[in-house]
């Protein structure tokens, strides 16, 4: 990579951030915009005031990182440092990145760690190598590992149920990266039981069931998770009893997840329980002490943080149900990270306050409802009934992604809510989260929202 390839892309980048905050913040925020050096995975750029830094942090941080990865998706991170010369970078401190970023870019693959591989639907990211094993994932983990040594043979298929957040779909994908690394000439296929669904309903509207049945059946391995979202879903089961029974009959590796077992997944075939039931089913548990303190230590890592022993254990005592819970508390504190010398055990109690449940509590459906209703001066029924109103549009866009991030519901609950398809649901938060990344007024709506709903 030269110099000159080198500027070319940072232009690219500077000009996809103007494009998105618009033209006059980027010539407030972004004018002075410079990489500065590259170490460890980590981008540090230079702005010239700590007011600057600041404000990217709290509102651009994201974004940015988002489209840095889209030009050099070796970088797993980056720091912004305050740089009070207005000095350009000398070229020694340019070619200094350039020559790191060139380095990794050889070993590293293309694929950003975000996005996922369009042949297989896998993301990169999920391997074995970076699974904490502990005494309550370590069956699943061998079977995951058997699997992928030899895909459709002894334990096929193979089914893993557990509570959310014990690393089921991590396994999963890394079984089939493991296979696709193992056995390159293997069709792999990833996706959710929601997706699978959906895309079985979408070939009838479109009169394409015979290019979905071909599709699902020209594979070797098929991955399947959450498969407990089949409940009640006749003509779907229907369809994976056939994909099941075509893909079994030629020895074709097939692996499902779901939260609880073949004999408590509720409204389901009894013919299609007894093919989950056929082969190997394992269950995964909430990690015990000694894993928490080990995937904190991981996850840290990747993150670049030091913490103290006690605050690893202080967070692996309070949060025992599941891995996400962990990862969130450890991004609140590399968040935090960015405005203190050193994290402390006080500061770490303070941030683990604002993730209990107690906090948290009052958050209900009902209480989301009553405040953006509150908020708009409407009444509840409003909101709900089919008019296409862009007022009333924009407020249900809102409630949707309220109850998707505060009260933490299935895109199945905000429908039945909503009284519409899930699939309306899906649509209304992925566009207010498409538009939370250009439209400042709306992040401002959405804090003064979230702190009438927050408060106690």
């Amino acid at each position: 990579m030269t110099l000159e390839t080198f500027e070319s892309l940072w232009k690219e980048i500077l000009e996809e951030i103007k494009n998105s905050v618009g033209e006059k913040s980027f010539n407030i925020w972004f004018n002075e915009f410079l990489p500065k050096t590259y170490i460890h995975s980590s981008l540090k750029i230079s702005v010239p005031s700590k007011f600057i830094k600041n404000w990217i942090e709290k509102n651009y941080l994201s974004l940015v990182l988002k489209i840095i990865k889209n030009k050099f998706p070796e970088v797993k991170n980056i720091e912004i440092i305050v740089e009070n010369s207005q000095e350009k970078i000398s070229f020694s401190s340019r070619k200094t990145v350039i020559k790191r970023l060139q380095t990794l870019a050889l070993k590293t693959p293309k694929l950003s760690i975000f996005e996922t591989n369009p042949q297989t639907n896998l993301n990169p990211r999920y391997r074995f190598d970076n699974f904490v094993v502990g005494k309550t994932n370590e069956l699943a983990f061998a079977a995951c590992q058997a699997v992928s040594k030899n895909p459709g043979g002894l334990h096929n298929p193979l089914f893993i149920y557990g509570p959310v957040g014990v690393g089921k779909t991590h396994l999963l994908q890394a079984t089939g990266n493991e296979i696709c690394k193992n056995f390159k000439n293997l069709k792999v296929k990833y996706l959710t039981t929601e997706e699978f669904t959906n895309l079985f309903i979408n070939s009838i509207k479109n009169h394409s069931t015979e290019e979905f049945r071909l599709r699902f059946r020209d594979v070797d391995v098929l991955i399947l998770d959450d498969i407990h979202f089949l409940s009640g879903k006749i003509s779907t089961q229907e369809e994976l009893f056939h994909t099941f029974n075509y893909l079994y009959n030629l020895s074709k590796q097939i692996i499902f997840s779901s939260d609880r077992p073949p004999s408590l997944i509720q409204d389901i075939e009894a013919r299609l329980r007894s093919r989950f039931e056929g082969g190997l089913v394992i269950d995964i548990n909430p990690p015990d002490f000694e894993t928490r303190v080990a995937i904190l230590k991981m996850k840290a890592q990747e993150k670049g943080l030091e913490l103290s022993e006690e605050i690893y254990e202080f967070i692996a005592e309070k949060f025992v149900n599941n891995i996400r819970e962990l990862e969130g508390i450890l991004t609140a504190i590399y968040f935090e990270s960015q405005f203190v010398e050193k994290i402390s055990l006080e500061t770490v109690k303070e941030i683990v306050k604002r993730f209990s449940k107690d906090y948290y509590k009052k958050v209900t459906p009902k209480k989301v409802i009553r405040v953006i209703t509150s908020h708009y001066e409407i009444k509840e029924e409003e909101l709900f009934k089919k008019l296409r109103n862009k007022h009333l549009t924009q407020i249900r866009k809102l409630l949707v992604y309220f109850l998707r991030e505060y009260s933490q519901l299935s895109y199945t609950s905000i429908a039945e809510i909503l009284k519409k398809d899930h699939t309306t649901a899906i649509y209304l938060y992925e566009k207010t989260v498409e538009e939370l990344n250009k439209n400042e007024e709306l992040k401002k709506e959405i804090e003064i929202i979230k702190a009438k709903l927050l408060e106690s």
